[in-house]
């Protein structure tokens, strides 16, 4: 990258650090006094916005925990680089005028108003007490003012408990002095991680990614703005991070047409942007692709999938960022397969464009014959597209583009008809020639000394990589992306097949200077977050992955991996799966022992005898009705880029950083399996009944985290599956499950908002209810209040008091049909001689008739749904 692109981008990355720092640092009077003129405007008889001088304080009082080019004169073009942060609100020459045309852009102000009101703004006098307010809450909700909000996010680095939004009076100190406090605290664990930091002098572009990731962790729970009417629901990093994607491209926009002038800079009229969108197309086929002799590897392979989806549309863009020459901030948006960068609108990144999309789509091909690509559009946009009022245009006319751009994933003049070569990759000598993990690429050679034993059979590099990956990030927690022709040592630690011919990916822990200094260590990244929630400060930390079941030291002790197995061949193989590594190099769990964990202990007899079925549960869920919220969840004057990512972060957040410690750290959840998570969606398979109480508890978590926003929820599919259930077959049957959650809430006006199991749809309301009776029927069952035989005939009564409603809805009811009409009578009769049957007194028997009159009640109430709650306690008790 060019050094005055990554000058540009990182004075805009730091360019309001002032206002984290400002009640952190001790700043001189003389340094505030000696600098006002310099950094801050004048109005009404006082220098304004004094967090521009204090962004100059940070730069001169930390310069030994900054790379030595900051202060370096011949570090990028013209401006210092202390000028160019700090000088965004009192700007004098071209460079510095990027910059601020990048933070005004970001905030959507336009050329008419920024100088009567962007310049002119008076801190409040509580502005030190100001906390970020949800997005979440105002969306679908009108949230005109401060005090029209009820929650808000504490002053603190972000971990899976901070991100959840609080009652205000509980995070809003009431002492100024306490607030001051607060952002000291906070500043002075940034300024020590700071110093940490990885790099800093050996490869400053792998330094800036991790200090974005550093402000990440900081500065997220930061308002950017505190001054004036404005409303505080965009964060200081999300602000901070917009400015530097703008400002790169700003700056290669001026530069390459050749008008680095300040009123060509000032011009909001003329297309200086490329808004390029991303999109992984086929991700549920790639992921559950599957011949149906998966096997052992079945659980290895799928998360390693996941997590290649994930590489392959961060490394997309990432390839077209270098391409143009921008930074990694330029990626503003990067989620669930999905990818938002801001470009300059230059020839040159048109060129670079259609060439990384090429390169990509061929090698997506190569692996792949047509199953799965990435789509990528653009959208030329001025300054003023961006501009509050109008920047939800360009938003919908970039959507458009990339839902057209999905109706032709490939250039069929290209890639039409035969696949040249296929029949000649094939060696017979392997068995099988064909790869049977994944059923269409020819088995490797070179994959063959990664058998583990002599039952393994021939694989092709892909599906090796894949198991590679899946082994490997329960093992370890740090992941180098490099060039492909990186000397890496070890062959059984990095890809057979590197990602689109380019990137390689490793596990290795010594050596990075050497290959960072090089320029061929292009990311470090660690994918963990610790049973505490502290997540990694020293190097990029990024949220790629999930969470996995693997076997501790208690399994050995386990009993149920040896009950209902049929031969001592199976339980020894049961057994022999299970790997505790003296090295704790952690090995993730078959799904046939998470199916053994939803078994339950028979306490009856007091000896360790199990009831239920061994069954996996397979959980899809998405946000409802996303594209809705993002369009018309906020006001046309709210929508703003920065507040747009904002929201797309912290919705994130929820599924990809509180969900993966969640389950790390539940011990009802530590056996549920994360297939992917982020975005909007998720996807997680584990022991069937575990998944039936986890979607339960997410949504009352999801509920919490929007802030109880009614507006705002998802819809939720489970399936039951067997262990050995083909992965294909386990991904159309829940999304069948979710489908007809979508479509099935009784008020047509909010679609969603509903659960499918059993292959029934009950709203989330409905669901807890259901699950409260649930735990009626399993207490009277235990008390012998009724028998297992009542439990059995109960299932024939919910079809007919479901076939009862269905018919009751139509015009006409047929003879045949009116069987079902008597299920009442037939219910009472059945009633009186299986419930309380050992209830001889007057008391037993009142007792057991309101037994009935209850039970009676949820059939009519229920119906169908009510197998939820039977079918619960049915498959836990067999």
């Amino acid at each position: 990258m060019d050094n005055t692109v990554l000058k540009m981008a990182l004075a805009g990355l730091l360019h309001d650090i002032g206002k984290f720092g400002e009640m952190g640092m001790h700043v001189s009077p003389e340094f505030l006094d000696g600098n006002a003129g310099l950094y801050q405007p004048f109005f009404n008889g006082r220098h304004t916005h004094r967090h521009a001088v204090y962004t100059a304080a940070f730069i001169d009082h930390v310069e030994k925990l900054l790379p030595r080019q900051f202060n370096k004169a011949e570090w990028g073009l013209d401006d210092s680089f202390v000028n160019l942060a700090a000088g965004h609100h009192k700007p004098e020459t071209p460079m510095q005028w990027i910059i601020a045309m990048a933070d005004r852009v970001s905030s959507g102000w336009d050329r008419s108003n920024f100088d009567a009101d962007y310049n002119q703004a008076i801190a409040w006098q509580d502005y030190r007490k100001t906390r970020l307010l949800p997005v979440f809450e105002r969306l679908m909700q009108k949230r005109q003012d401060r005090k029209d909000y009820a929650y808000g996010y504490p002053l603190k680095e972000i971990t899976p408990q901070n991100i959840f939004p609080q009652k205000r009076d509980k995070v809003e100190p009431v002492k100024d002095e306490d607030a001051a406090k607060e952002y000291k605290a906070l500043f002075d664990e940034f300024v020590f991680a700071l110093e940490q930091l990885l790099h800093k002098d050996v490869n400053i572009e792998l330094w800036f990614e991790h200090l974005d990731s550093l402000l990440l962790i900081y500065t997220s729970m930061i308002p950017a703005a505190r001054a004036g009417k404005v409303i505080p629901d965009i964060s200081l990093y999300d602000h901070s991070r917009a400015v530097s994607a703008l400002a790169a491209a700003l700056y290669l926009y001026h530069r390459d047409t050749d008008m680095m002038t300040i009123d060509a800079i000032r011009d909001y009229d003329v297309s200086k942007f490329l808004l390029i969108g991303g999109d992984f197309y086929g991700i549920q086929n790639f992921i559950f692709n599957d011949s149906g002799e998966a096997g052992k590897h079945r659980a290895k392979i799928l998360r390693g999938r996941s997590f290649a989806v994930s590489l392959y549309s961060e490394l997309a863009a990432d390839m077209l960022c270098r391409e143009i020459g921008l930074p990694p901030t330029s990626l503003l948006l990067n989620a669930a397969g999905k990818f938002t960068i801001i470009s300059p609108n230059t020839s040159s990144a048109h060129e670079a464009l259609k060439s990384v999309e090429e390169r990509v789509n061929g090698w997506l091909m190569g692996i792949s014959y047509g199953e799965c690509a990435i789509g990528f559009s653009a959208e030329e946009a001025t300054p003023s597209d961006f501009v509050s009022g109008r920047f939800i245009d360009l938003w919908d006319r970039q959507q458009d583009k990339m839902a057209a751009r999905k109706s032709r994933k490939f250039d069929l003049d290209e890639y039409g008809g035969v696949v040249s070569g296929y029949r000649d990759g094939f060696k017979n000598n392997l068995n099988p020639p064909l790869c049977p993990y994944c059923g269409k690429r020819p088995a490797s050679q070179e994959a063959e000394a990664f058998k583990q034993n002599k039952e393994d059979k021939s694989m092709c590099s892909i599906c090796r990589d894949h198991i590679f990956l899946g082994e490997y990030l329960v093992k370890q927690e740090r992941i180098a992306i490099t060039t492909n022709d990186a000397d890496i040592k070890g062959v059984g630690k990095k890809l057979l097949a590197p990602i689109f011919d380019e990137y390689q990916v490793a596990f290795i822990g010594g050596g990075l200077n050497d290959l960072a200094r090089s320029g061929k260590l292009l990311k470090y990244w660690d994918i963990s977050i610790s049973e505490s929630g502290r997540m990694s400060k020293d190097v990029t930390a990024r949220f790629l992955n999930g969470y996995v079941p693997v076997y501790r030291e208690d399994d050995l002790e386990d009993d149920r991996y040896l009950a209902g197995k049929s031969s001592e061949e199976k339980k020894l193989a049961m057994i022999e799966e299970i790997k505790i590594d003296k090295e704790e190099r952690k090995t993730p769990k078959t799904f046939a022992h998470l199916a053994a964990k939803a078994q339950n202990v028979k306490a009856a007899d007091g000896r360790n005898n199990y009831c239920g079925i061994q069954a996996i549960g397979v959980l899809k869920a998405d946000v409802d009705q996303l594209g809705l919220l993002m369009a018309c969840g906020l006001s046309d004057e709210d929508f703003t880029i920065s507040r747009l990512a904002t929201l797309s972060r912290q919705l994130n957040f929820f599924f990809a950083v509180y969900l993966p410690n969640l389950l790390n750290t539940d011990p009802r959840f530590m056996d549920v399996y994360t297939v992917f998570a982020g975005g909007d969606d998720l996807f997680l398979i584990g022991p069937w009944n575990r998944i039936m109480d986890l979607a339960d508890f997410l949504r009352e978590r999801f509920t919490a985290y929007t802030c109880f926003n009614g507006n705002i929820h998802f819809s939720a599919g489970i399936s039951l599956e067997k262990p050995n259930t083909p992965l294909s077959t386990l991904a159309k049957d829940v999304e069948e499950a979710l489908e007809k959650a979508k479509d099935g809430n009784p008020d047509k006006a909010k679609r969603g908002s509903c659960i499918t199991v059993f292959n029934e749809t009950a709203t989330w309301d409905e669901y807890a209810r259901l699950r409260e009776i649930r735990n009626s029927l399993e207490q009277w069952r235990n008390d012998h209040i009724i028998n297992n035989a009542m439990i059995y005939r109960l299932n024939n009564f919910i079809g007919m008091a479901s076939l009862e409603k269905e018919i009751l809805k139509e015009n006409g009811i047929r003879i045949g049909d009116m069987e079902c009409l008597k299920w009442r009578a037939l219910f009472r009769y059945t009633s009186e001689r299986n419930i309380g049957r050992q209830m001889k007194d007057e008391v037993g028997k009142k007792s057991a008739q309101e037994l009935f009159g209850r039970v009676a009640g949820w059939l009519d109430e229920y119906g169908g749904r009510l197998r939820i709650a039977l079918w619960n306690v049915i498959y836990n008790n067999r």
